[in-house]
């Protein structure tokens, strides 16, 4: 049996899992990094991309679109502030699709108005994130 250890996220608007779980896998500056039980020491900046958390006693996995943010692992607890979590269930394929267009409006057009360029990629890769997690578990089709 899998070791454990005590995984929160936690955004603004307040805790989005809290829990018992196995593994995780968040995506850092340099790219995914896996936690298991007993981890060393570690505060990551996060980037936005999927957190894969596996709940103690589960085989299946939950997935997030997550925002940047920081993890702060140490003595098995580990906490992911992050700005937006969003599982993968509760994503809306129409509202990504039109943020990821939006996004690629303002950047075509940086040079016509003032833009926030790293806003607007940020908001990019969020969408992105989504649009791509919602494809791959195929979160959208009618069940």
């Amino acid at each position: 049996m899998p070791k454990r250890f005590h995984f929160q996220i936690v955004t603004r608007e307040g805790v989005r899992y809290d829990g018992q779980v196995t593994s995780v896998r968040m995506r850092a500056h340099d790219g995914y990094f896996g936690v298991l039980a007993d981890h060393a020491p570690l505060i990551a900046a996060l980037q936005a991309g999927e957190l894969v958390l596996t709940p103690e006693g589960q085989r299946l996995p939950l997935y997030f679109a997550a925002g940047p943010g920081v993890a702060d692992i140490h003595e098995n607890e580990v906490v992911a502030l992050v700005e937006t979590a969003e599982r993968a269930e509760e994503i809306d394929l129409a509202r990504a699709q039109a943020a990821a267009e939006r996004a690629r409006a303002r950047l075509a057009g940086e040079q016509q108005a003032e833009v926030n360029t790293e806003r607007a990629v940020a908001a990019l890769e969020r969408a992105l994130v989504r649009l791509h997690l919602a494809e791959r578990l195929d979160t959208h089709s009618p069940t």
